[in-house]
């Protein structure tokens, strides 16, 4: 494991963007309570916890693409019909017959909370996939501390396991938060469907944050504690890999409907 990256100490740069990752976290939870997210309420928790290990990166998807979300109204076209005359002293007034001709408004795309372009919608669908990986990936190690076994001869593969196990049940349980409002449904047939919507963009989420981690692990440094404050660096590194790796699969499950678009 390096002593030093430059003339700056690895657990200095670790414990820096580990402080940073906190404060981001904090802002947005901050600001989320000044300004809470009515129409999609997993949001407001959503953010923040992504904050921790996007940091700057997750600071501006919030203000830019989450907390603004445009309002369209690029295709209302509204046509009214007023007759006006002059009144005897010389003003001017509305007709009693003034109208406004209703059948005439046409709504080429309804006044919608979207966001403006799609790909900002994929990016809020990734970290809301992100969010259930990142609170597993927060509680996993230390559960694992408890009850630490071996896969194929390593302790690495045995947290893995823990850490899937825990992003899919916490993953879905946060897109059950996302599409039961928009069911009007609750209950366990709901948190399953929740749970076959989000499987593939989990599963792929997993995939890059894993694929730093072993090479970190395996490579590198050796392997961390939930203790080195190096641990929690790395992870946030897996945790941009894991976007890397989701934000594709994110794309094409709601090109093709399989989820629905934030």
């Amino acid at each position: 494991m390096p002593s030093k990256i430059g003339n700056i100490s690895f657990d200095s740069l670790s414990t820096a963007f580990v402080i940073l990752g906190v404060i981001s976290f904090l802002i947005i939870l901050l600001d989320i309570k000044k300004h809470p997210q009515k129409e999609m309420p997993i949001m407001n928790y959503v953010w923040p916890i992504n904050g921790l290990w996007g940091s700057i990166f997750v600071l501006w998807a919030y203000f830019t693409i989450g907390k603004h979300r445009k309002m369209d109204m690029s295709g209302m076209k509204m046509d009214m019909d007023m007759d006006m005359k002059m009144d005897d002293m010389g003003n001017m007034k509305m007709d009693k017959d003034c109208h406004m001709d209703m059948s005439d408004m046409k709504m080429e795309k309804e006044m919608s909370n979207e966001y403006s372009a799609f790909w900002q919608g994929v990016i809020a669908d990734t970290l809301h996939c992100g969010a259930g990986c990142s609170l597993a990936d927060l509680v996993g190690p230390w559960i694992f501390l408890a009850i630490p076994f071996t896969l194929f001869g390593q302790l690495t593969y045995g947290e893995w396991v823990v850490d899937f196990i825990l992003a899919l049940v916490i993953g879905a349980t946060f897109q059950y938060g996302a599409i039961s409002p928009m069911l009007n449904k609750k209950g366990k047939d709901v948190w399953l469907k929740a749970l076959k919507i989000d499987f593939l963009s989990l599963t792929a989420w997993q995939i890059g944050m894993y694929g730093w981690m072993g090479f970190a692990t395996f490579y590198l440094f050796g392997r961390f504690t939930p203790f080195d404050m190096e641990f929690w660096f790395m992870m946030q590194i897996a945790m941009c890999c894991g976007f890397i790796t989701s934000y594709p699969m994110n794309w094409i499950l709601v090109k093709l409907g399989i989820k629905m678009g934030m």
